[in-house]
């Protein structure tokens, strides 16, 4: 694995760890990401194996330069919906 995204996982848990509130819905092995490339932002609950998905790790990445990790809550990923959806469909598929 590419030691830059092992730096993005690492600041991802270290945001995690400091969320007090968790939904609901986000069962244990899971986080939530917000794609906010759009009128409508989308919500996702995705498990923690899409951190093995170069695709979803180049997001991270990305949600990183442009906003940083440190903040509460959902990580924004800037992509529309769609973009996540498919990375995430693809995932389930192999």
């Amino acid at each position: 694995m590419n030691m830059k995204y092992i730096v993005v996982i690492k600041i991802l848990i270290k945001t995690m760890q400091h969320c007090v509130m968790i939904p609901q819905d986000v069962e244990e092995g899971h986080f939530v990401v917000v794609a906010v490339k759009c009128q409508k932002p989308k919500r996702f609950v995705v498990e923690l194996t899409c951190l093995r998905n170069p695709s979803f790790l180049r997001l991270l990445e990305e949600a990183g330069d442009e906003y940083g990790f440190k903040h509460e809550g959902a990580i924004e990923i800037p992509c529309e919906p769609d973009e996540l959806q498919t990375i995430l469909q693809e995932m389930k598929h192999k």
